[in-house]
């Protein structure tokens, strides 16, 4: 779980690719996840992507999550059949649609993430795009630190199991009361790294207005032929909504 968000070193032509480039191509994915509703359309897509990620070298890395969003798909089913007032048939397909399109997006941004590394993304986010550095780099230093805080959150639950501490038995209420030796820990741990983190923001000199950068990615007439053929298919695809093909109507 903690390399969920984590960039994964591999030489492809995913890896290569100005992460601007990359950015447009998962914006895109979710504009066209969104577009349709046909489970068979978010199949193609979600078959599209997962190419994406066999050419990146990371779809193996991915798998694990992808389990786990496979069971989330499959409890939307459930509750479209549960509560859907209408054929099962159709609570089926809708329920099939919602999990796909989930499914389709977050592969997508995972596969952008595991392929472009922080420091990249901060610069096309701050350069090209002109967000504000501040909250860039906030944001993703918060993302940043996930696979850090979960590799702490099961070593502090290991070192609370050999201490005797019951995490993981007894009824919903002791495993709350339990985890408060789990949380305890990690809220001190996170202080800490955040006064750490702080310090050296300070002392590399953060705030400053004259900002300048070691090594700036380059967009390539490859990256400006994949964000063009995201917009053309992006056009394509609300040419096709407007006809009527790869959505549902119940």
């Amino acid at each position: 779980m903690a390399r969920v968000v984590e960039y994964i070193h591999r030489d492809s032509l995913v890896h290569q690719l100005n992460p601007l480039s990359k950015l447009a191509w998962a914006l895109g994915v979710m504009v066209l996840a969104l577009t349709f509703n046909h489970p068979y359309y978010l199949l193609g897509l979600f078959f599209f992507v997962g190419m994406v990620g066999l050419m990146g070298r990371v779809l193996k890395d991915l798998m694990f999550v992808m389990k786990g969003l496979s069971i989330f798909a499959l409890i939307l089913v459930l509750l479209q059949v549960i509560f859907y007032q209408g054929a099962y048939r159709e609570a089926i397909t809708l329920g099939l649609a919602m999990g796909l399109r989930m499914m389709t997006v977050v592969l997508s941004f995972l596969i952008f993430l595991s392929t472009t590394q922080y420091k990249d993304i901060i610069l096309v986010l701050t350069e090209k795009l002109k967000l504000p550095y501040d909250y860039v780099f906030m944001f993703m230093t918060s993302l940043r630190f996930v696979p850090t805080f979960l590799n702490e959150a099961i070593q502090v639950g290991y070192a609370q199991r050999v201490r005797g501490c019951p995490i993981d038995s007894g009824n919903p209420f002791r495993k709350i009361k339990a985890y408060i030796a789990v949380s305890l820990p990690l809220v001190l741990i996170s202080l800490k790294k955040a006064e750490g983190l702080a310090i050296a923001m300070e002392t590399r000199g953060f705030g400053s207005s004259n900002r300048t950068y070691y090594k700036e990615p380059l967009v390539r007439p490859v990256d400006y032929l994949v964000i063009f053929l995201v917009v053309v298919l992006i056009v394509t695809a609300i040419f096709l909504r407007f006809k009527g093909l790869g959505v549902l109507d119940y």
